[in-house]
């Protein structure tokens, strides 16, 4: 047996060096000090305040300060224990024995025991989380519960990233006595959830703000040090960054950041700041396979020769990110194959992606419709310039600006849609990030495969890339896959994301974990 905690074959993130060297002007770390108000900057309203529910990056920032997992994940994207106090790795690699934390609380006073977990895992995340129920259902995820702390979870096949995937952003664990033997979707518990973290969930002003108080039940003694986040709903990216600016706001992550304003404001020294992810995210146009054009290949190879992703990097996203290198970007090393890779197969050539358009029949003046999140300003910037580049190969593009829950039901569910731009975050691993934008989705499960596209070879390398433990074979896993995406061409990935993160300096202990949504519960205020 190993403990889960020195699992050693990390799985190669590749700006860790960015992320320790980046807190630019961050405040020297004094004692932390309880009391005051934090406001945070979104978007949009969630889709749901649920996240076991959905991927949706909004309901994940503000659902890792109201729900935990059973690990959290530290600077260097390792598991460190949260409910789960301890555990142990069966030698096969297909048993987990996890012990849980004495004295926690669910926010309405119910104590938290394995039957929460063993609930959550087996009737919410097996049935609608978009990245972990494929990966349970794939590896026959058995949940036992020799008593009230500890939880067994039994696989049929090693996976190599499955503690990786067992924070709260992947599989966050839920109340049982609130969602039993109702319709997870509709309990309205989902809308006024209850968790066990940090903070507990006080009200929804729809369009406006969702507010949190200090959970003083919470098993972390002393903690969390704010009294109060609230996250403000400000739709222009405009108003976010001068609400920054301004004091009106404490903190903006990269997501809901303007990438044009970030180096000026990275000279004034006004902000600290995080520069780099730790973690890869790729942005990409989904092409929909299920209509003309893109049901023919040719038509596919175009949009990968048309579109211009050195622009991209230095247009939409003012450098901070990398173009697009192939079918799961740059971020993770041990992937990358050459032979299969955008800068040797498809260098921007306009010239090539009319020659493929008139191999496809497709006249010119030919609409093409560009759907995308509206509030989202990379997203913005990087629609522009698709419909430029489509508009010079002699196509009548159109962009098409959604609200995020609009967008999510015409492109998962409807799939009215022709390119649809996007961005997966890959939450530690191309297993649990990536390998969703190509495995067959028939159940129109939402962030997971919009294109229609379906390999059973696809789907089968990227099932037992996910088993295999060893780096070098999972490596050559992906790279044959890649030889596959690279001539079925289902998405165009356009570029690697660079992130940057803005926060006040009166703000202090911010980015203890990988992700700058979680561990808020050490974030406290300068009087």
């Amino acid at each position: 047996m190993r403990r889960a905690f020195v699992w050693a074959r990390r799985l190669g993130f590749t700006a860790l060096a960015a992320l320790c060297a980046a807190l630019a002007g961050a405040p020297a770390q004094a004692e932390p000090v309880r009391g005051g108000t934090a406001i945070l900057a979104v978007d949009a309203d969630p889709q749901t305040l649920d996240p076991a529910v959905s991927t949706d990056y909004v309901a994940g920032d503000i659902g890792a300060k109201i729900f935990e997992g059973l690990v959290w994940l530290d600077a260097a994207a390792l598991p460190q224990p949260q409910l789960a106090t301890t555990w142990t790795i069966s030698d096969d690699g297909k048993s987990y024995t996890f012990k849980l934390r004495d004295n926690v609380l669910w926010h309405d006073g119910k104590p938290f025991t394995s039957a929460d977990v063993k609930f959550t895992f087996e009737e919410v995340l097996a049935k609608f989380h978009p990245r972990s129920s494929a990966m349970m259902k794939r590896l026959g995820l058995v949940v036992e519960t020799p008593d009230d702390k500890t939880v067994v979870l039994k696989l049929n096949a090693p996976y190599a990233p499955f503690l990786t995937q067992l924070s709260v952003f992947d599989a966050p664990i839920i109340p049982k006595h609130l969602f039993a033997g109702t319709d997870i979707l509709k309990n309205p518990a989902a809308q006024k959830p209850v968790g066990t973290g940090p903070f507990r969930f006080t009200s929804w002003e729809r369009g406006a703000s969702v507010t949190l108080d200090r959970f003083d039940g919470y098993w972390q003694k002393g903690k969390p040090y704010l009294d109060r986040i609230v996250f403000q709903v400000i739709p222009q990216p405009a108003s976010r960054l001068s609400s920054l600016q301004t004091g009106e706001v404490d903190f903006v992550s990269d997501f809901y950041l303007s990438k044009a304003d970030i180096p000026a404001l990275l000279k004034t020294d006004t902000f600290q700041a995080r520069i780099g992810k730790a973690l890869p995210a790729i942005y990409f146009a989904e092409l929909n396979l299920r209509k003309a054009p893109f049901d023919k290949v040719a038509a596919r190879h175009a949009m990968a020769f048309a579109i211009d992703r050195n622009r991209l990097v230095q247009q939409a996203m003012n450098g901070l990110a990398r173009p697009g290198y192939g079918a799961f970007g740059d971020g993770f090393g041990w992937t990358l194959n050459p032979d299969s890779s955008y800068p040797k197969l498809y260098p921007y050539d306009p010239e090539k992606a009319k020659a493929l358009l008139a191999e496809a029949g497709i006249a010119a003046g030919a609409k093409m419709r560009i759907a995308y999140e509206a509030a989202r300003p990379q997203m913005v910037a990087t629609a522009q310039i698709v419909r430029e580049n489509l508009k010079q190969i002699g196509l009548d593009a159109v962009v098409e600006p959604l609200e995020r829950t609009v967008l999510l039901q015409k492109v998962f569910k409807e799939h009215d849609f022709d390119i649809a731009l996007m961005s997966y975050f890959s939450s530690g691993d191309p297993a649990i990030g990536y390998n969703r934008l190509y495995i067959a989705n028939p159940t129109d499960a939402i962030n997971a495969n919009a294109a229609g596209y379906a390999d059973p070879k696809v789907d089968e390398l990227l099932t037992k890339a996910a088993t295999v433990t060893d780096l070098s074979a999972r490596g050559a896993i992906y790279k044959a896959v890649q030889t596959i995406l690279s001539e079925d061409m289902p998405a165009v990935v356009l570029y690697d994301e660079a992130g940057v993160d803005l926060g006040s300096k009166k703000l202090h202990g911010l980015w203890k974990s990988v992700d700058t949504r979680a561990l808020w519960e050490e974030v406290w205020l300068q009087p």
